[in-house]
């Protein structure tokens, strides 16, 4: 699954574990090319990835005991130093790098629209997901696995900053996703509290 930042789809009782997660969770900032990313993290999730070549910045958070091929949840940073330049539309640039094209059951994906926030910051929140994965969908996709991605893009006038939240579990064809795309706000809120992007 073609993606910027990683993939999804949790089982129908890990909605409540997210909360008492969050309640228990650590608070984290992370520096990104001139803003910091506050946020807190779950406690049960631990930093699996962090990786910066100057231009783009990727951090991976998984459960601990999990490892980014076989996660079932896992939190995305990715940063993308001089993508806010670009004169594409937030939303082409997100539906290049979000869209589920390999997804041929149950593909999700819904764009909720830009919102201007204070100091010229735009965000974005996408839904994207596949009922059950083709082989081959992205690089550690497992296979039959049903997964959904929370990803929330913001956007300055020099960089593109993602924070996403995936899970992925059994397959869900023929049946509703496991979290309501309707409920994305409430979710993000619960496992990350007060997401801030500051200079």
């Amino acid at each position: 699954m073609k993606r910027i930042v990683a993939g999804l789809v949790l089982s129908f009782l890990a909605l409540p574990h997210a909360t008492a997660a969050h309640a228990k969770g650590t608070a984290e900032t992370v520096p990104l090319y001139g803003r910091t990313l506050g946020f807190t993290l779950p406690a049960d999730m631990v930093r699996a990835n962090d990786k910066d070549n100057g231009t783009n910045r990727l951090i991976e958070y998984v459960p601990k005991g999990e490892t980014v091929a076989n996660w079932t949840r896992l939190v995305t940073i990715q940063a993308y130093r001089g993508l806010g330049t670009s004169p594409q539309p937030t939303a082409q640039i997100a539906r290049q790098a979000f869209y589920p094209a390999a997804c041929k059951v149950g593909l999700i994906y819904q764009d909720n629209g830009e919102k201007l926030l204070a100091g010229g910051l735009k965000r974005t929140l996408v839904i994207n997901g596949c009922a059950s994965l083709p082989p081959g969908a992205y690089p550690k996709a497992l296979a039959g696995a049903g997964e959904q991605d929370f990803i929330l893009i913001f956007r300055d006038a020099d960089t593109i900053y993602t924070l996403n939240y995936a899970v992925r579990g059994k397959p869900f064809a023929g049946k509703a996703p496991p979290i309501a795309i309707a409920s994305a706000e409430t979710l993000l809120g619960e496992i990350f509290g007060d997401i801030r992007l500051e200079p």
